[in-house]
């Protein structure tokens, strides 16, 4: 009787399983400034799992996310701020408005591909950007909206890291289940050859819209969680940089792996954290370490990891091996 090996996705439900028993128990086992960095790392996975969704899965490089991230902060604190809405209601409004953002944004740049479709959404980012910049009365302008009431049990970091760990899980496992379904296939299949696709009766702008749609929802959510992580809410959420940060991330991670930007994310956040410690010049060595992953992994690092763990256990195959 043969006996079979580990699948890999066995070993990736442990893998995950070991990762949400640590993750549990992090308040517990480092200080309050490494917790809230990893309420940070949750929060950019979020964003850029939701770039991903159609960078990585759809072929559309979009370098407008940061608006769709601002309007879900901004409409988040504003409804609190202005409107006294409960927190609750603020924080489900926010992806909400990204998301109608995405619909409107997405309607024109679908229509244009490649570069184009590029440069349309970093001109309605920065739309996004000049409104919030100018508006005074509303936005408040370049001074932004501070001070942003969040409920009394989650004010401390420890609460609001367990609200950001359970809303960050469940994005996640939406995203998962997406990318996953017959409507991820699609994409899959419209980003290897969008002609031949359409050739078999698909409507590739429709769903290049819904995949945009829903991109700019799940951007919107980590927006809104970062609005009542930080308590303040700025026009640069809405800059082209911003926006660039996202994509860093995705490309550290692996735009071909559905939790390469969460690795990304984690080691984007490393690398600001310790290198600015050291130095000012951090975009310097950010830079160098982009350059080396698009030259020599291009995969990113979990393209690397996966890769790596294939070498030293061959007998791992997709299923299993007999």
């Amino acid at each position: 009787m043969v006996k079979k090996a580990f699948s890999v996705p066995a070993l990736g439900y442990i893998a995950v399983g070991v990762l949400a028993a640590v993750l549990a128990g992090l308040p517990w086992l480092v200080s309050i400034g490494y917790l809230s960095v990893a309420t940070e790392i949750l929060i950019l996975a979020v964003a850029a799992c939701g770039l991903n969704l159609i960078f990585g899965y759809a072929d559309m490089v979009s370098f407008g996310p940061a608006g769709h991230y601002a309007v879900g902060a901004y409409t988040t604190a504003l409804l609190i701020a202005k409107g006294n809405i409960p927190f609750a209601l603020a924080m489900m409004a926010g992806p909400v408005a990204a998301a109608i953002s995405g619909i409107i944004i997405g309607w024109f740049c679908v229509r244009r591909t490649a570069i184009y479709f590029a440069l349309l959404t970093l001109a309605f980012s920065q739309i996004i950007y000049t409104i919030i910049f100018q508006w005074y009365g509303f936005t408040g302008g370049d001074n932004g909206i501070v001070g942003i009431r969040v409920p009394h049990f989650l004010a401390d970091i420890k609460p609001y890291y367990y609200f950001t760990l359970i809303m960050a899980a469940m994005c996640l496992a939406a995203m998962w289940l997406i990318c996953n379904s017959a409507f991820g296939r699609t994409l899959q299949a419209i980003r290897e050859n969008p002609e031949r696709t359409a050739f078999i009766g698909i409507n590739v702008k429709r769903y290049r819209l819904a995949a945009y749609v829903l991109s700019s929802f799940f951007i919107g959510a980590a927006g809104s969680l970062f609005c009542g992580f930080n308590h303040n809410v700025f026009p640069d959420y809405a800059h082209w940089a911003k926006g660039a940060d996202f994509l860093v991330v995705c490309l550290l991670g692996g735009i071909y792996n559905f939790f390469g930007p969460v690795l990304g994310a984690a080691v984007y956040i490393f690398i600001d954290k310790i290198i600015t410690s050291f130095t000012e010049f951090w975009p310097l060595f950010l830079g160098t370490i982009i350059i080396i992953v698009v030259l020599f992994l291009k995969g990113g690092f979990m393209g690397f990891l996966t890769a790596k763990l294939h070498l030293l256990f061959p007998q791992l195959k997709k299923g299993g091996a007999s």
